[in-house]
C-alpha cells in the first residue's frame, strides 16, 4: 500500500474508502501547479502588456503635444512672415508709386526724350505688311471686348486713399468675370494669382522691343509665368481684387520702364496708324521703327 493513496468519503449512507495510485497524485499536483503557473504567468503578461500600452499611449500623447506645439509655432511664424511679406509688398508698391511719380515728372521735363521724332521718309518706307506686323508685336487695341474708361491716366483723386495721386494706367469698366485679352504677342513675365496687395490678382506681359502691359484687379488669371501668348489671347477674367471699389480692369502700357498713356495705344490701329508717333513722344520711334523694318525685311528674304 506504499504507492497508493487511500481516499475516504463519508456521507449519510456510510463511509467509503478509495485507493489512488501515488503517480496519479503527482500528476494531479503537476496539473494543478501548471494551471496556477499559467494563471500567474497570464496575469503577469497582461500586466506587462498594459504597462507597455500605457507607455505607448504616453509616448503618443507626448508626440501629439510636440506636434501641436510645433504647429502652433509654425502658425505663429507663418503669421509673422505673412505680415512681413504684406508690409514689404506695401513698401514696394509705395516706392514704385514714388518712383513712377518721379519718373513722370522727369519724363515731362526731360527735353531729350522729345528730340527724336519720326521722319516722313521712315513713314513712307512702312508698307501695309510692316504696319500689320507692328500692330501684332506692340500693344494696341482693346484688352476688353467693350471699352468704357472710368478713370483716366494721370493725376486723380484716389477713391480709397482720399488724396491726389498719379494713376499709372486706365481703369476700364467691366463686369465680374469679363474676359481680358492680350493686346500684343509676348511672354508672361509675372503672375500674381492670389488676392494680395493693392492690385490684387495681376498679370504682366513682356512684348518685343521693350514694351510691357499690365492687367490688374483680376478675378482670375488664366496664364502662368513663362507662357508665350498671341495678340487677343484670353489671359484672365476681370474682377475687383486688391484695393478696389468695384469690378473693373486696371490696364497699363510701359516702354523701357517708362509709363505711357494706354489710351493712345487702345485707339491705335491701321486707320489711325501715324497718330501714335505724334502723341507718344516718350518712345524713340525713328530708331525703333527703322530697327523693326530692317529685321522684318531680313525675315522675308
Amino acid at each position: 500500500m506504499k504507492n497508493r493513496l487511500i481516499i475516504t468519503v463519508s456521507d449519510v449512507k456510510g463511509t467509503k474508502a478509495y485507493n489512488v495510485h501515488q503517480i496519479i497524485k503527482k500528476l494531479f499536483l503537476i496539473i494543478v501547479f501548471s494551471i496556477l503557473l499559467m494563471l500567474v504567468g497570464g496575469f503577469w503578461f497582461i500586466s506587462y502588456l498594459n504597462e507597455q500600452m500605457d507607455d505607448f499611449r504616453k509616448d503618443k500623447e507626448n508626440e501629439k503635444k510636440i506636434l501641436i506645439n510645433s504647429e502652433i509655432k509654425l502658425k505663429k511664424q507663418n503669421t509673422v512672415y505673412a505680415l512681413e511679406v504684406k508690409n514689404k509688398i506695401k513698401d514696394i508698391e509705395t516706392l514704385s508709386s514714388k518712383l513712377d511719380h518721379m519718373e513722370e515728372i522727369v519724363g515731362l521735363k526731360n527735353k531729350e526724350e522729345t528730340k527724336e521724332s519720326i521722319t516722313e521718309e521712315t513713314l513712307k518706307n512702312l508698307n501695309d505688311a510692316m504696319r500689320s506686323y507692328m500692330l501684332k508685336i506692340i500693344p494696341n487695341g482693346m484688352p476688353l471686348e467693350h471699352i468704357k474708361i472710368t478713370s483716366n491716366f494721370g493725376y486723380r483723386y484716389h477713391p480709397i486713399q482720399k488724396k491726389r495721386k498719379f494713376h499709372r494706367g486706365l481703369d476700364l469698366k467691366a463686369k465680374m468675370n469679363t474676359p481680358v485679352f492680350a493686346t500684343a504677342d509676348g511672354v508672361v513675365s509675372y503672375v500674381q494669382s492670389k488676392n494680395i496687395g493693392d492690385f490684387g490678382r495681376i498679370i504682366k506681359v513682356n512684348h518685343n522691343y521693350g514694351f510691357q502691359t499690365i492687367y490688374a484687379h483680376l478675378n482670375k488669371t488664366k496664364v502662368k509665368m513663362g507662357d508665350v501668348i498671341r495678340k487677343n489671347d484670353r489671359i484672365g477674367l476681370a474682377g475687383s481684387s486688391g484695393r478696389s471699389t468695384a469690378s473693373h480692369l486696371h490696364y497699363e502700357v510701359r516702354y523701357a520702364g517708362k509709363i505711357l498713356n494706354p489710351k493712345d495705344y487702345i485707339l491705335w490701329n491701321l486707320n489711325t496708324y501715324e497718330t501714335i508717333f505724334k502723341k507718344q513722344r516718350r518712345v524713340k520711334w525713328e530708331s525703333l521703327v527703322k530697327l523693326i523694318n530692317e529685321q522684318f525685311k531680313m525675315v522675308l528674304q
